[in-house]
């Protein structure tokens, strides 16, 4: 922010000023100011792809992904070599389920830029949606090899492993993940699956409550914890959690259908 104050004072009326300033709001969480910012400077510069690549990120932070996708689209359009707009198109095309196209990008990303371990992260992601398994962890290994502390790859490489039938090899690279980034909440909640399918339920519940802990978001991990109360009749418990779920996702049927039976058996009791 004060060095784009600075640069204000010498250069007033250049638009690139507005696009940073649209990225920093989107940085530290404005996505309404940054949408004012992005437009502000799209008027004054009808010809630079960073202006569609801001307006991409800011319809992503909304979750509107087809918007999103037509963005960075324009701004590939109109330079082909933006990493960033190609690798944020990656990501959108995943939420929308087309991962045949961000495993396409992904190749092209690598043709550009060889050494760019987070464009190989997302083509073993892409990979991964295609159960591609084999493939994906050559490039989660890949990866590993130049930088042993990946938390990611190394999550990723542990559900590489259960999707392969091989799920004792995922407890050790979870753990090393974990190890290296305590807060890593896709971390806990695989270690929670895998203590789950080996039936060490008690274990998987932690997990699972550690990676909400981690990420308040994570609906997923909240699901878990929920059903597992609910199974084990904890009831006071599982109304607790099945709220929890509910206030990610209001619209949640079985959540909402779980919470009502539970209460009724409180109720009842």
């Amino acid at each position: 922010q004060e060095s784009i104050t600075r640069a204000r004072r010498l250069l007033e009326d250049e638009p690139a000023l507005s696009t940073e300033e649209a990225l920093l709001a989107l940085e530290i969480g404005q996505p309404i100011e940054a949408q004012r910012l992005i437009e502000e400077a799209s008027i004054q510069d009808m010809t630079s792809a960073t202006i569609p690549y801001v307006k991409g990120n800011i319809a992503c932070a909304f979750g509107r992904f087809n918007e999103a996708r037509n963005y960075f689209d324009q701004a590939l359009d109109e330079d082909p070599a933006h990493i960033r707009a190609r690798l944020n198109r990656v990501s959108v095309l995943m939420a929308l389920d087309r991962a045949e196209e961000a495993l396409d990008d992904c190749e092209n990303l690598l043709k550009i830029a060889p050494s760019l371990l987070l464009a190989r992260c997302r083509r073993a992601e892409s990979k991964m949606l295609l159960a591609q398994w084999e493939s994906a962890k050559e490039d989660l290994e890949y990866i590993l090899e130049a930088n042993q502390r990946h938390p990611h790859a190394l999550t990723q490489l542990a559900a590489c492993e259960i999707a392969l039938g091989k799920p004792e090899h995922a407890e050790a690279p979870l753990n090393e993940a974990l190890r290296h980034d305590p807060n890593h909440a896709p971390a806990w909640h695989e270690r929670g699956l895998l203590y789950l399918e080996w039936g060490r339920e008690e274990a998987a519940l932690a997990d699972f409550i550690k990676a909400a802990k981690a990420d308040e978001d994570h609906l997923d991990a909240r699901l878990h914890i929920a059903a597992i109360h609910h199974e084990n009749q904890n009831w006071e418990n599982a109304s607790e959690a099945w709220r929890s779920v509910l206030s990610l996702d209001p619209e949640h049927k079985i959540a909402r259908k779980r919470f009502d039976e539970v209460e009724l058996k409180i109720s009842s009791s």
